[in-house]
This record gives C-alpha cells, sequence and structure tokens, in this order.
C-alpha cells in the first residue's frame, strides 16, 4: 500500500518536473532544478531530503522546497489578496499583501489545492484581464500602479488595471491586451512611480490610440 506524501512533500513534488514514482522505498524521481537534466530525471526526492545522481546536490526536504519557493512566509498576517485570471476567469496566479511589515508577494496555485510562491513557468497577466477585454472601447482604461487603486477605480465605475510585482514590473507583452484603447496612466507621486509610469507609456506607444500621463497622481 503507497502512503500519501506528507504536505511538504506533496508541494515540493507539485513543483518539479517529470516526476514519477515513489518506488518501494518511498524515493521519487524527478528533473534536478540545479543542473539541465536533460532526457533521464537524475534528482531523487523522499520525506527526508534530496540527491541529485548527476551533480551531487542534495539536502533536506526543507531547503529543496525553499529553493524552489514552495513555502509561505511565516509569522506575516495576509491582510488581502488579488487575483490574476485569465481571459476565461481561470486563475493564474495571484499577489498577496502582508502588514507589519507591509509587503507583497506572489503565488501560484498547485494542482493539489496549494500554492508555490513564485512565478516560475507561469503566465502572467495584468490584473481585471477579463473585465478590462470587455470594457467600453470608448471609455479611457487606467493604468494604476497596485491593485487596490485599480479595484477602487472598477468600484466607481472606471476600467482600470495594473501589473503584478510593482513599479517597474511591466511587461511588454501586457499592453497587447490594451491594443487600440484610450489609455490614461496615473503613476504614484514619486520617483520610482513616475520611472514606471513612462516605462508603461514607452511599452503603449506602440499599441495604444491615445496615452495620457497624469503626473504625480495619488488614488
Amino acid at each position: 500500500m503507497t502512503t500519501a506524501p506528507s504536505p511538504l512533500l506533496a508541494r515540493v513534488l507539485d513543483a518539479l518536473e517529470r516526476v514519477k514514482g515513489p518506488d518501494s522505498r518511498g524515493w521519487y524521481t524527478a528533473r534536478c532544478i540545479f543542473h539541465p537534466d536533460g532526457k533521464h530525471p537524475n534528482l531523487g526526492v523522499t520525506a527526508e531530503g534530496y540527491k541529485c545522481l548527476s551533480c551531487d546536490a542534495h539536502g533536506s526536504l526543507q531547503s529543496l522546497a525553499d529553493g524552489l519557493g514552495v513555502m509561505e512566509p511565516s509569522g506575516i498576517s495576509i491582510t488581502a489578496t488579488y487575483d490574476y485570471v485569465d481571459e476565461q476567469g481561470r486563475l493564474l496566479h495571484q499577489t498577496v499583501r502582508y502588514a507589519n511589515p507591509k509587503r507583497f508577494k506572489q503565488r501560484r496555485p498547485t494542482s493539489s489545492g496549494g500554492w508555490i510562491w513564485n512565478l516560475k513557468d507561469t503566465r502572467v497577466v495584468i490584473y481585471q484581464l477579463p473585465d478590462v477585454l470587455s470594457a467600453d472601447s470608448g471609455q479611457a482604461l487606467l493604468v494604476v500602479e497596485g491593485e487596490r487603486d485599480a479595484d477602487r477605480l472598477w468600484s466607481l465605475g472606471l476600467p482600470a488595471t495594473t501589473n503584478p510585482m510593482g513599479a517597474g514590473k511591466w511587461r511588454d507583452e501586457f499592453s497587447a491586451y490594451l491594443r487600440d484603447r484610450n489609455v490614461v496612466i496615473l503613476p504614484d507621486n514619486d520617483d520610482a512611480g513616475r520611472r514606471h509610469a513612462d516605462q508603461v507609456a514607452r511599452s503603449l506607444g506602440v499599441v495604444a490610440e491615445v496615452i495620457a500621463l497624469a503626473s504625480g497622481a495619488v488614488i
């Protein structure tokens, strides 16, 4: 009879690639994360730890979990979560807001119902993507710095979006979602916010119909 893996082992296995097992000794095999692992995965993983037969990387299961980013930070209170979904509303990734101290972290769902605390190999999209795509094309769309500001604008009937991970993290592929739209960028009132707004404006310049930059805006 096969014993179900522990919660930590299950999260680690979810984060690895090409997982097989367990064998009669309780070992799983997977693609090694410490070196290019070709056609024959060489990383052995068990509840006690891991060892690669090719590059000789080894250690505890906890250290492998830390390397994969599958553990939630401890001792910090979650105050809000913001879902990033695809065009059909399926959850792709999530921004988590913490208090004391204020900070943000990204995570993605696993097939077993848990979380992996990184966005590796995940499709990353803009916030409120389905609503952005279905918004009235004649109405200006606002790009802000932060999910809470975007939610506040939607509550006022103003379509808005943002990107995950904060200032400086806008990607050119995000701009494609705003093709031919009238766009107004509302940066935070600081140097990082203004640099971020300039980055977004440059990226949008080749696809958006109109770009207005509201300098120093605070929502």
